[in-house]
């Protein structure tokens, strides 16, 4: 699988995804890619759907414990022989309320690191270490059986994408695997006979193989179409998913496994470390040569270079936490001879798209001004960030202080307001569980978003009430990345527009933009709209002169910030 990933790769993919694929292929080749993602993943990460082996986080997960468990139980057995099942329970225990607590922290390491997921494995050890003892289940056999197929079914038909996980909400398909499991072990119930069936078990058969190749051809699909599969796509993906696992388990893992195998145990350890040498360097090469960026054309890369064309001053300005911001590091914009600030902006990631035009605008006017702009947070003040660990409720009680301490008199709020409300992001963009909350909520979760973006607009105006506001209004989103979207569609020779139409701006921003002017009957702004410099036309558009207005799916490049630039002037005037 890894092979043939990798041949695709090498003609499908664009630089960027097949250096990024070089390094996924050298950590899962060494049973670490769950860590390769864990320290990839942040706010500018490639998509989910844009990395083929994505999938083998899992496989990683699970080797790393297979190493490390026996290990425990030789130490166990050694010192506390007697206690077995009691330590592996505790141990299983621990591992899962930890993964609850690093879930609210850092859903990233709480999702792909094994202590964190060790718990799922550590029930099934359980399981193992009671089933000898416990031959006669219980007369409820029946009954748990059917539970833990219920349980597994509910997992399927509520979670959702925004559904915290894994943490204690995975204990629901854990525990129903497990109750499915300990029922079968006695006396023969209808839920096992059931899962006996034929076609099932030949399923389970195929099962490894099958998790093996679905996702990799899922995302080749992606990348050959440049948008969504349709559902008849995506059956026919999983018809051949289906084709070539029953090949590899037929012709590949009866053949090699078990004492019987075609090769003797040491030639099997012999050419899989070849093997593994073998794609060790393929993936070290993909990184060393950039993904091969020659293989494309002059204009091809043209279009790709715009994924770099981001504020240069982001790293120093856009990732300064509350203690940098007292301690004066915040970055100043326009002019820098001294004088006192005259504005000051205000936001997210967003606010750091479009610092170039700020400092611009600034500058042609002879204005200095103040940049509070902190990647994932925006300017509202007594909110955080429940989703991710950004600091947001410190960093921006750094800014009040700052604002309240300033001559400035003009403010300019900056955020992907759309980004903050209860709504799904849209298009090929990762799904991403954002959840805002205030002193004053009641839900921590999604649903309350809406109310805390309200909340938090008014006491932020409220504060800034003697100085003049204005308020960005979010950038017209895509959903596509845009550089390599652009590059694949020459590339490939394809008629795709990827621009959305006004009117799809409008209907995305409608509830944002009511919202905005129920707060605007109590506190006076000014809205400054990007689009109005986009979407002139009726699309939005995402390229101009060659050249891509957006580094990814969202946030201006600083060839786009520079076209939206006269939207944004009446602040400066």
């Amino acid at each position: 699988m890894l092979a043939i990933c990798a041949a695709v790769t090498a003609w499908l993919l664009l630089p960027q995804d097949l250096r990024y694929f070089g390094g996924s292929l050298f950590a899962t080749t060494l049973f670490s890619s769950n860590i390769f993602f864990w320290l990839e993943a942040g706010y500018f990460d490639v998509a989910a759907e844009r990395k083929p082996l994505l999938h083998t986080w899992s496989l990683a997960v699970e080797e790393q414990f297979y190493l490390l468990f026996p290990l425990f139980l030789l130490l166990v057995l050694r010192w506390l022989p007697r206690r077995l099942v009691a330590v592996t329970g505790c141990v299983t225990v621990a591992s899962l309320l930890a993964s609850e607590w690093v879930l609210r922290n850092s859903d990233s390491a709480a999702f792909y690191l094994a202590p964190f997921r060790a718990w799922e494995l550590g029930l099934g050890a359980c399981l193992a270490l009671i089933a000898p003892h416990a031959r006669h289940v219980s007369r409820h056999a029946e009954a748990f059986s059917w539970l833990g197929l219920a349980l597994i079914a509910a997992s399927v038909a509520a979670f959702s994408w925004q559904t915290p996980f894994p943490g204690l909400h995975a204990l629901v398909p854990a525990v129903g695997a497990a109750l499915v499991i300990w029922s079968g072990s006695g006396a023969g119930t209808h839920a096992s006979r059931l899962l006996s069936a034929r076609p099932l078990v030949f399923t389970g058969l195929i099962s490894y193989s099958l998790y093996l190749w679905h996702w990799p051809l899922l995302v080749f699909a992606r990348h050959f179409a440049i948008r969504e599969l349709t559902a008849a796509e995506r059956l026919g993906v999983l018809l051949v998913s289906v084709a070539l696992a029953i090949a590899s388990w037929r012709f590949i893992e009866r053949p090699f496994r078990g004492r019987h195998g075609i090769l003797s145990r040491r030639r099997l350890f012999q050419l899989a470390t070849v093997t593994m040498a073998c794609l060790c360097a393929v993936g070290l090469a993909g990184v060393a040569r950039s993904g091969w960026p020659q293989r494309l054309d002059a204009q091809t890369r043209q279009l790709l270079a715009g994924a770099e064309d981001r504020n240069p001053r982001r790293e120093a300005c856009s990732f300064l936490d509350a203690q940098a911001l007292r301690a004066g590091r915040a970055c100043r914009i326009g002019r820098l001879d001294g004088r006192q600030p005259s504005f000051i902006v205000w936001g997210d990631s967003h606010a750091d798209a479009l610092m170039t035009a700020f400092d611009r605008l600034a500058t042609e006017r002879g204005q200095a001004g103040l940049y509070l702009g902190k990647i994932g947070c925006p300017p509202l003040l007594d909110v955080e960030r429940v989703d991710s660990p950004f600091g947001c409720q410190a960093f921006n009680d750094a800014a009040r202080e700052l604002i309240a301490a300033s001559p400035a008199r003009r403010v300019i709020l900056v955020a992907r307001w759309s980004h903050f409300t209860s709504r799904p992001t849209v298009g090929q963009e990762e799904r991403q569980r954002v959840v805002i909350a205030d002193a004053e909520s009641k839900q921590r979760d999604v649903g309350g978003n809406d109310a805390v973006l309200a909340r938090g607009l008014e006491r932020t105006l409220e504060f800034l009430g003697p100085r003049r506001v204005f308020v960005v209004s979010t950038v017209p989103e895509i959903g596509y990345p845009v550089p390599q979207t652009l590059a694949q569609v020459r590339r490939l020779g394809r008629d795709i527009d990827i621009r959305p139409t006004l009117d799809q701006y409008r209907q995305r921003q409608h509830a944002v933009e009511s919202l905005l002017e129920d707060v605007r009957r109590s506190h006076a702004f000014t809205s400054l709209d990007p689009a109005s410099g986009l979407c002139r036309t009726g699309r939005c558009q995402v390229e101009s002169g060659g050249r891509p207005l957006y580094f990814d799916e969202h946030h201006l490049s600083v060839h786009g910030a520079t076209a939206v630039a006269e939207a944004l002037r009446p602040a400066f005037e």
